[in-house]
């Protein structure tokens, strides 16, 4: 996985106030919709920390390796939630899902943060079975995940859902698409 894919050059970014003047939008909608994205932060955080009994620097973490995984699992083709439900049901006995494998060091390049810190917070993701790790096969998902998926990624789903929602009802939604016209 590349870093380059998840980061913003100096020259793709503009100010948000220079974009609304060039579109000739109105702002009205941007204090309701940062409300509601905000709140949507505090409830994942309160989510994680509650549901999955991670701090969210190991969350971060895992969603790297979810990442990874979804590259991985997209190669073949797109799936549907219930196509990737199963997947995750099988997650251990899938020895070729990742052919490039993830790294201490490619996670902490990643999110730039120390690879001893990166390394401790796998272990401790390896000993709920989040995750797994060998020299050979690197970092992958772990037999526990499919639980997360089921469950947690279900509810992620749901809330981001209710988040357009409330976006479009607000106007939000559509001058933040036409924010990169």
């Amino acid at each position: 996985m590349s870093n380059e894919k998840t980061i913003m050059g100096v020259n793709k970014i503009i100010s948000l106030s220079e974009a609304v003047k060039e579109k000739g939008n109105q702002e009205a909608p941007f204090s309701k919709g940062l409300y509601h994205w905000v709140m949507f932060i505090v409830s994942l955080y309160s989510r994680v920390r509650e549901k999955l009994n991670i701090d969210f620097e190991s969350f971060v973490i895992l969603q790297v390796v979810v990442s990874h995984s979804l590259y991985e699992i997209n190669k073949s083709g797109t799936k549907s939630f219930s196509d990737l439900e199963n997947h995750m049901k099988t997650i251990n006995e899938n020895k070729l899902l990742n052919k490039q494998k993830l790294t201490f060091a490619s996670i902490s390049e990643i999110l730039n943060l120390p690879r001893e810190t990166v390394r401790r917070k796998v272990i401790a993701l390896s000993k709920k079975n989040i995750l797994t790790f060998s020299t050979y096969g690197g970092i992958k998902l772990g037999s526990a995940y499919k639980t997360i998926y089921k469950d947690f990624v279900s509810q992620t789903t749901l809330d981001l859902s209710s988040l357009v929602n409330k976006w479009e009802r607000s106007g939000a939604l559509k001058n933040l698409l036409e924010l990169g016209k």
